[in-house]
């Protein structure tokens, strides 16, 4: 979730663990601004994307800072850097818990998007993802933004328990959208399938629907409110999707050699590690260069760039190089550090 969610969840959080009458009214400012931070706290990690970003994405993002094993050390270190305060140092381990219902807080709503956090890093480098809800949902932000400014106008655990029940029946629909978006787009199918749905940005009725089968994917849009075509246009009712056909190696047989080269270099092993639905972006030849350009279904949307494109180019005769594709650009690129090439 982005960092402005996990702030208001944090904050909603405290006000629903903090009794009125051990707490006074006045000391509210001071927990949420403890407990706001903490729960920020944990997307620190994105500082190590300058260093290399795709030993950020596969390695580095939702490890450490994202495990509940390590929770306990981060709400010490986050407790400890507010002992400057005299009402933190007369309070330490209210401070400590605050900070540590913060980092738990924050890794409880990462769990929700499709991406999946290690949390139980560094016992196991598993990967745990509900995958209900978008990286960014306006709706829960909305929420608990509304129960966050009521909670403060009308003091009490009641306002924000509340706030969060409904957040819980919200992330329940979207849990059974899901399974009615599942269910939908099965009937379709004739063939036995290995089909995901993943949310959308924007509404909880528009999914990505990817039927995988080895190297090969399927991937359509889907409103589950739309008969055709949805308030965007990309999105179709169930019985008019439109799939396209998208490939770890392309289409075109003749260059299948090339890019399974490009692919199964050892310098691209973390893309291999990290990408769960991968696909060939692109293949650029030109002026005695090769360039094959892949990425990840999960970060494609049919209206934007994909922000996620790694690749590996070789000029005629020479090695093989890993870069990537920058942000929204078409042709700008990165060469990856060396640490990522070794």
């Amino acid at each position: 979730m982005d960092t402005v969610t996990h702030v208001l969840f944090g904050a909603v959080c405290t006000l629903a663990v903090t009794r009125i009458e051990s707490a006074p009214v006045k000391e509210l400012p001071m927990r949420l601004a403890v407990a706001g931070t903490a729960a920020a706290f944990p997307d620190i990690d994105y500082l190590s994307f300058w260093i290399d970003p795709l030993l950020f994405l596969a390695d580095w993002h939702r490890t450490a800072t994202h495990s509940l094993l390590f929770m306990p050390v981060w709400a010490g270190l986050l407790a400890s850097l507010w002992m400057f305060s005299r009402w933190a140092r007369s309070r330490w381990f209210t401070v400590y818990a605050l900070c540590g219902l913060g980092v738990t807080s924050h890794i409880l709503l990462d769990l929700l998007t499709v991406f999946g956090i290690r949390i139980f890093y560094p016992f196991s480098s598993s990967l745990y993802a509900i995958g209900t809800s978008f990286v960014i949902d306006g709706i829960v932000t909305i929420l608990l933004a509304a129960t966050l400014l009521y909670s403060l106008r009308h003091p009490g655990r009641r306002a924000a328990m509340s706030g969060l029940l409904l957040l819980s029946l919200y992330l329940g629909a979207q849990w059974g959208l899901r399974s009615h978006a599942h269910r939908v787009v099965a009937a379709q199918l004739s063939e036995a399938s290995d089909l995901h749905l993943l949310p959308q940005p924007f509404s909880p009725f528009y999914w990505q629907a990817i039927n995988r089968a080895g190297d090969e994917y399927r991937v359509a849009y889907l409103s589950l409110l739309a008969k055709d075509k949805a308030v965007i246009d990309d999105y179709r009712g169930s019985t008019v999707l439109e799939w396209r056909q998208e490939s770890l190696l392309g289409n075109d047989n003749s260059l299948i050699p090339l890019i399974d080269e490009a692919w199964s270099q050892p310098l691209f092993l973390k893309f291999r590690e990290f990408a769960r639905f991968p696909v060939l972006y692109r293949l650029d030849k030109e002026g005695g260069e090769a360039c094959a350009w892949f990425t990840d279904l999960r970060y494609t949307l049919p209206y934007m760039t994909p922000a996620f494109r790694y690749g590996m180019c070789r000029q005629h005769g020479q090695a093989w190089r890993l870069y990537r594709l920058k942000r929204f650009s078409h042709n700008e690129r990165q060469a990856l550090p060396t640490i990522t090439q070794h």
